[in-house]
């Protein structure tokens, strides 16, 4: 049952659908409302032979409910609420007929008891709740919803409720519910990423255990968000917790499942509780032998650490662009085929001539229609990415930042930490955070480009009368940098979230570089610029391809769209623009991005030093303008201090 069955009926009467004295089933009759749930109501009802049963009315997932009850309705135990039967009423709404339940649960008692209860009781309390668990463990039923709410202690008899049904994660309020499987304060780390183990049982026994002793949940906080990046990452203040039960709670909060007891049994054997064969607990002498202490501080903080990256990649592919997720499988499938050929060398070897061979061969076409591709495709990636941007906010970022601001004492950060925890704060600004550091970084752009052709224009002109003819060029250049850079910046800022991969992007660079060959080929025509010189020079083509070319060596629109979309596609500009990046400014960047576009020249030559200057250009700026984070200002606070 969702919450106790003797809250206060006056309370709640109105939100109820039946009243006192209806029979919405045959042979039972309805006295009063004892609880409102997530997925409906449950009513204390009175058969026509007197017997007190309590009725849930199911509303909300009566497929995942019904699936969790049909499991459990042959599952008998002391320490289980039974469940007798399920039903349908005239209009073919499932009910739930249960045992009913007169005591109060443990919520209600620690709600009188807010400095927790007697160490005596709790053992007594524990033991029942651990044999009931351990119970449907070995039915192979998970409960997925342990907390205070759904134990009851009737007549001295531990009855645990609401087991084998899946349930939603409450918010601020331990009593709600929202969506997802268990309630947020007693919640395992894993259940984020969609694991539902008998670990995430043990882990909120843990948790119940500790608020049976102090009153209060080892995480809590304002929000959802905040509870669950504690989950995650905080380690819990057990200072209050007597001596002897530290070490059986700091064992079943691992953060790793693989580190927390591998059976109710294992968790509750130190505490001086046995359960036999039967299924049966029984409270015994606390053992001489002291249970080991849990993971050490360096392994904790390597539990961090895994944490927080999984949740990570969890994020990242869940959010993959479902056409980058396809080639990305596509491209791992080709490497597994390839690396199964490593027995014929001679086969790579054809294969590989064959590729080069048909891709030069249909250059005509192949080019222009991978340039359509990803004219198409980067609008519906860019657009994709603004729309998620606005509608989802990350909660593990968000509730990382809640975390932290309470934190105090610094501590370093190894680099990998460092970065881990820059980039969830990244992932957690909000959309006018993102533009307004947009803006900034346009304006910055602006300027560097300014000063960078100023510079290169000074060296260039100094021994040439200024005319609009000599200075047209750095026209070129200045524009073309400047709108290169403005869009690498705009990419770079939705990228901050990190939920896409190389693939994408290259792709998504591609589409942008093609349209700075447009941009770049418009003002060749506008500022009236000799391009012919494409033919002069050393490249390794003696013969320029007629579908690039005209006749005096002038480079087609084709042409410049296919070099920059090579250019932007084969460099990993994103890393030029990550706040997290080494250096704000990487020589070896720069060096990269002249390298590839002068082996790009060697096939589709532009006039140089144009071209070299464009893409050491973009290289500078963009580094130049990015936000950096600097990494030697490492270090972290931590809870409590």
């Amino acid at each position: 049952m969702n919450t106790s069955l003797l809250s206060p009926p006056v309370a709640l009467r109105p939100h109820f659908t039946y009243a006192s004295g209806s029979q919405p089933l045959p042979r039972y009759t309805i006295r009063r409302g004892v609880g409102l749930g997530g997925f409906g109501e449950v009513y204390f009802a009175i058969s026509e032979a007197g017997k007190e049963v309590a009725l849930k009315r199911i509303q909300r997932n009566l497929e995942v409910e019904l699936r969790g009850m049909s499991h459990c309705l042959n599952l008998k135990h002391p320490n289980l609420i039974d469940l007798y039967d399920i039903c349908r009423d005239v209009h073919d709404q499932p009910w739930v007929i249960m045992e009913y339940v007169a005591g109060p649960s443990l919520r209600e008692r620690l709600d009188g008891q807010p400095e927790g209860l007697p160490e005596a009781e709790v053992r007594r309390l524990f033991a029942g709740i651990a044999a009931g668990v351990a119970y449907l463990h070995a039915a192979g039923v998970v409960h997925r919803d342990i907390k205070p709410g759904n134990i009851f202690d009737d007549g001295g008899i531990v009855k645990v409720g609401d087991y084998g049904l899946s349930k939603f994660i409450s918010c601020s309020q331990r009593g709600g519910h929202t969506q997802s499987v268990g309630t947020v304060h007693y919640m395992a780390p894993e259940v984020g990423r969609g694991q539902y183990g008998r670990e995430i049982d043990i882990y909120a026994m843990g948790v119940v255990l500790f608020e049976l002793l102090t009153g209060r949940v080892p995480f809590d906080g304002e929000s959802s968000q905040e509870i669950i990046m504690k989950h995650l990452t905080a380690i819990p203040d057990l200072s209050d917790v007597p001596a002897s039960y530290r070490n059986v709670i700091a064992w079943a909060l691992q953060k790793r499942p693989d580190r927390r007891p591998a059976t109710v049994a294992e968790l509750v054997q130190p505490l001086g509780i046995e359960i036999d064969s039967y299924g049966m607990a029984r409270l015994v002498d606390l053992p001489t032998t002291p249970l080991p202490p849990p993971a050490s501080q360096v392994e904790r903080a390597a539990d961090v650490q895994h944490e927080a990256s999984a949740t990570a990649t969890w994020q990242v592919r869940r959010d993959e662009e479902p056409l980058a997720r396809a080639v990305r499988r596509t491209l791992i499938d080709f490497a597994q085929w390839w690396k199964s050929l490593e027995a014929y060398p001679g086969t790579r070897l054809a294969i590989t001539i064959i590729a080069i061979a048909f891709l030069l061969l249909n250059t005509g076409w192949l080019m222009p229609l991978l340039i359509c591709a990803a004219f198409v495709y980067v609008p519906y990636y860019v657009v994709r990415q603004m729309v998620l941007g606005v509608i989802r906010q990350p909660s593990y970022a968000e509730a990382y930042k809640l975390s932290v601001a309470r934190q105090t004492a610094p501590i370093p950060l190894t680099a990998a930490q460092w970065r881990q925890q820059k980039r969830i704060g990244l992932a957690s600004k909000s959309s006018w955070e993102r533009l307004s550091e947009l803006s900034g970084s346009l304006t910055s752009a602006t300027v560097a480009t300014f000063l960078l052709t100023f510079a290169v224009a000074a060296i260039g002109l100094r021994d040439t009368e200024l005319l609009a003819t000599a200075m047209a060029p750095y026209a070129m250049l200045a524009i073309t940098v400047l709108v290169g850079a403005w869009l690498l910046l705009g990419l770079g800022k939705l990228w901050e979230r990190g939920n896409s991969d190389a693939v994408s992007r290259r792709v998504v660079l591609a589409g942008v570089g093609a349209l700075i060959g447009c941009l770049a080929y418009a003002l060749q025509g506008f500022l009236f610029l000799d391009q012919s010189a494409a033919t002069e020079g050393s490249h390794l083509i003696e013969r320029l391809p007629r579908n690039f070319y005209a006749n005096n060596g002038t480079p087609y629109a084709l042409t410049m769209m296919a070099h920059f979309a090579l250019l932007l596609g084969l460099v990993g500009w994103w890393k030029n623009t990550d706040p997290v990046r080494k250096k704000r400014v990487s020589v070896w960047a720069i060096v990269v991005a002249v390298i590839v576009q002068w082996g790009i020249g060697q096939f589709l030559p532009l006039p140089q030093p144009w071209g070299l200057l464009i893409a050491g250009g973009l290289a500078v700026v963009v580094q130049l303008a990015a936000p950096w984070e600097n990494p030697q200002q490492r270090f972290r606070t931590v809870p409590g201090e």
